[in-house]
């Protein structure tokens, strides 16, 4: 019999439910998941504590210095963690390098490679720091840090500098000092310091030589001659003397200091 409510009204059976394979393994996966999710967490909580770090490309900072740059939170100390942390978000506020990439050698092993920004030169400012520039004469970064085994410009100290603009000496002595670093990059010719006179002249210093270039006419004329000549003066002191040369005036006088 039908079962009837008041007036009589019949009174509709309830449906059963039907059971839905989809809905129990879309649960039951999603539950295995969460369940390796933990399991790896906890894994790699337990087993990825970071005990050897290796630092490459890096000449500015020490290993120490960078470690302590990228590795900069208590969570560091985990492999995964800090191989996520820098895929995620990359340091990039780190003062002459252009790119820091982390990768993981083992569980409990990192890697640290480092890319610094290439430094062709740098000037003295008025305020004691150093402005130092690529090779279009760029500023690529403003710092009162001293990099050993960079060119430094002498004779001139700017009042200010600004990153991403270009040096700002006088277009004639950028372009003359761009064009003569060039050329003896080009000969492979390392100098340590370039200074300007009051002329505008330059003089680069070559290990215990100092080398007057003079003014930009033949310059390159005048710097392919030197791998021919700097062999000859190897643990010598002096003065070598190219700024009157000439095609029709090829002396060259090399100046011993005198006793």
């Amino acid at each position: 019999m039908k079962r009837k409510g008041r007036n009589n009204q019949e009174i509709p059976k309830k449906k059963k439910k039907k059971f839905s394979k989809f809905r129990f393994y879309f649960f039951n996966i999603v539950l295995g998941v969460i369940i390796c999710l933990l399991v790896a967490a906890m894994a790699i909580y337990a087993f990825c504590t970071v005990h050897t770090v290796t630092v490459k490309g890096n000449t500015v900072y020490t290993e120490e210095e960078i470690k302590q740059l990228v590795l900069d939170d208590s969570y560091s100390k985990n492999t995964v963690y800090a191989w996520g942390k820098n895929l995620i978000k990359p340091k990039t506020d780190i003062p002459f390098v252009s790119a820091i990439k982390v990768k993981i050698k083992g569980y409990d092993k990192l890697e640290i490679d480092v890319t610094e920004k290439k430094l062709f030169g740098c000037v003295l400012l008025s305020d004691n720091r150093m402005a130092y520039f690529d090779e279009d004469g760029k500023v690529v970064e403003v710092s009162d840090r001293v990099i050993e085994n960079v060119m430094q410009v002498s004779g001139i100290t700017l009042d200010k500098a600004k990153v991403g603009s270009k040096v700002g000496l006088e277009k004639d002595q950028l372009s003359f000092m761009l064009n003569l670093l060039k050329i003896l990059k080009k000969y492979d010719i390392a100098i340590s310091s370039l200074s300007f006179d009051e002329r505008g002249h330059i003089t680069v210093v070559y290990g215990s030589i100092l080398i007057c270039v003079g003014n930009d006419t033949n310059v390159e004329e005048k710097i392919m001659r030197l791998p021919h000549i700097l062999p000859n003066l190897e643990g010598q002191s002096g003065t070598l003397h190219l700024e009157n040369w000439t095609p029709d005036n090829t002396d060259i006088v090399f100046e011993r200091p005198k006793e």
